[in-house]
């Protein structure tokens, strides 16, 4: 829609800067041929030129050896308005109603007069097809034939054939085809509606000149003329013999000599060709290199450069706009466009081109002077340090006794046993094994919390099958959560996430939930498993999983341990929070504990 816009704002300015210079300067001359060229220069010029782009080189002072074109130009990079799509859709409606609209005008038009001539009797006297129609009310010639009214008598009917074959033998009706389709896309231009009106009116002043010299009588031509006054035009593109009826018309019949050096008043158009090419012209930034390269007595200091064009895409296709382009080894660059083309002047025979963006692999590519090159990027990954686990050391030998004791040393009620929320009784017979909690309540907290019978005190016991079982099910919960649908999910953004304290707190929180799978461990089982998740602009983590897998059972514990990791600080882009793709490879040893860098 923007492009599509974008060329309509062009098109109408050159149409616009012709119609202003014929209107002051062309418009009383009498060399009408040339003013019929000029105006046809008009239409195809506007039709044409808005696909040509001018480009000028704006030099930017360099900053630092890190300073490159997307650093300078990255204020230039805009995100859309909220609803914007919302409003162009309605503009698109719109314009396409018009411009239906227009279209079926002319259709209505060309049938009304096509099933006229059908109906009418046609005189093949004259070269051409003359048609006479009791619905013509005024004279006017279409395509290959005349259409007049019975009742011109044949004296008028001479004279108006004079006049309509001379638009028949110059084919003005080409003239007002080309206009009819600039006057269809721009129907919202009232100055496109006026330079048609110009050109109608040229092809009246041609016929007359031609006509007047054909006639054997000019006053009866000029008779007939007027006795069309009161007729009205037909249809849009013929051309009705009456058409712009006025003073200047007759004015404008007169053989009246000029200087030849007034036809140099056509060149006022080039002004407006300056004018429109610069106003819409595109910078090619350069940055210019502080250092001076002199070259040595006996070395060839000229090197032959060409010109590179191309495009940038993702993988999916579509074009990326905004993204760096550089010769390699120096600062000279551009930036892609919103079709993600590019434009890039004197590049080395042998010269390299990079291309970067953020989120993206910096891609360098050799340049191509054939044909316009095609780069496709790819979207970079996040890879964090690796944290190491190691198996624990061996338990202390279990207590003589199967199950578990509770001694009181005062003669009293028992206390209230809680064995995974449900009251228990026979509290001995529980394993010690299998216990991952006891934490004990006295007095207000466990009246408080169970009642009467917590007055004796409360023992609440967790068993490690309950811990799971909670764990199992917010992992679950997790995966199947997804991450922002309506959103895009980043991989490398301005401002990356942050677990709550930085690399180091979250490397020891992961190695202080993670369990070595015992299994793993008699079967001397060890990798390193990289997991993927996603921060969402919320800052909590989702779509957990095991993208480079060692064996499942430490598959199932990295992934159980990352995905109930607490909340982070959210990653942003253009300053708004966004969901970023991480990974972090967790590397279960069976030789220790230990942090290592992944090497990149």
């Amino acid at each position: 829609m923007e492009a599509l816009a974008f060329y309509m704002l062009k098109s109408v300015t050159w149409i616009s800067g012709f119609a202003l210079v014929y209107y002051l300067f062309l418009r009383n001359e009498r060399f009408f041929t040339l003013n019929r060229f000029f105006l046809i220069a008009g239409i195809v010029t506007a039709l044409i030129f808005p696909l040509v782009t001018v480009r000028y080189v704006v030099e930017l002072p360099s900053l630092g050896n890190e300073m490159t074109v997307a650093a300078v130009t990255g204020g230039l990079q805009q995100t859309g308005l909220p609803g914007a799509n919302g409003v162009y859709f309605l503009l698109l409606c719109l314009y396409l109603t018009g411009v239906l609209f227009v279209i079926l005008r002319h259709a209505i038009q060309i049938r009304s007069v096509v099933g006229a001539a059908k109906k009418a009797e046609i005189i093949s006297t004259y070269p051409v097809k003359l048609v006479r129609s009791a619905d013509c009310v005024t004279p006017y010639s279409f395509f290959s034939f005349v259409v007049v009214n019975p009742s011109i008598t044949d004296t008028e009917t001479k004279e108006i054939m004079n006049h309509e074959m001379v638009h028949i033998r110059q084919k003005h009706w080409v003239d007002l085809l080309l206009s009819g389709v600039v006057c269809t896309l721009q129907w919202f231009n009232p100055v496109i509606w006026i330079y048609s009106r110009f050109m109608r009116q040229n092809h009246e002043y041609l016929a007359d000149q031609t006509a007047l010299q054909h006639s054997s009588d000019p006053a009866v031509y000029r008779a007939a003329l007027l006795n069309q006054i009161i007729g009205l035009p037909v249809v849009d593109l013929g051309n009705s013999f009456n058409y712009s009826l006025n003073k200047k018309r007759f004015t404008m019949m007169k053989n009246i000599s000029t200087s030849p050096y007034r036809k140099l008043k056509l060149f006022l158009v080039l002004p407006v060709f300056a004018i429109v090419l610069y106003s819409f012209a595109e910078p090619h930034y350069r940055i210019a290199s502080d250092q001076t390269t002199q070259a040595q007595p006996g070395e060839n200091s000229i090197v032959a450069t060409k010109a590179v064009k191309g495009i940038v895409v993702q993988e999916d296709g579509k074009p990326l706009e905004g993204a760096a382009v550089v010769i390699k080894g120096t600062t000279v660059g551009t930036v892609t466009d919103s079709q993600g083309r590019f434009n890039l002047a004197d590049v080395p025979e042998e010269g390299v081109i990079v291309i970067s963006y953020i989120g993206f692999e910096t891609k360098a590519v050799k340049a191509s002077f054939d044909s316009e090159m095609r780069v496709t990027m790819k979207t970079g990954t996040v890879v964090t340090e690796a944290v190491m686990i190691a198996p624990p050391p061996p338990p202390p030998p279990p207590p003589p006794t199967s199950g578990i004791i509770i001694r009181s040393q005062s003669v009293g009620p028992a206390p209230l046993v809680i064995l995974d929320g449900v009251i228990d009784t026979d509290v001995n017979s529980i394993p010690p094994e299998t216990i991952s909690s006891i934490n004990i309540l006295k007095d207000e907290p466990a009246i408080a919390k169970y009642g009467e019978k917590g007055k004796n005190g409360v023992i609440e016991i967790t068993t490690k099958e309950k811990v799971a079982k909670e764990l199992a099910e917010k992992v679950a919960s997790v995966e199947n959560a997804g991450g922002n649908p309506d959103g895009e999910t980043f991989t490398v953004v301005e401002e990356m996430p942050v677990f709550p304290g930085g690399q180091d707190a979250m490397k020891s929180w992961i190695a202080g939930q993670i369990v070595y799978p015992g299994e793993a461990v008699r079967e001397k089982i060890s990798g390193r498993v990289f997991v993927n998740f996603v921060v969402t602009a919320s800052g909590k983590v989702k779509n957990v999983k095991a993208i480079k897998s060692v064996h499942p059972l430490l598959d199932k514990e990295a992934v159980r341990v990352i995905a109930m990791m607490p909340e982070w600080k959210p990653g942003r882009q253009l300053g708004k929070a966004v969901d970023v793709a991480y990974t972090v490879p967790v590397e279960f040893t069976l030789q220790g504990l230990k942090v290592m860098k992944v090497p990149e």
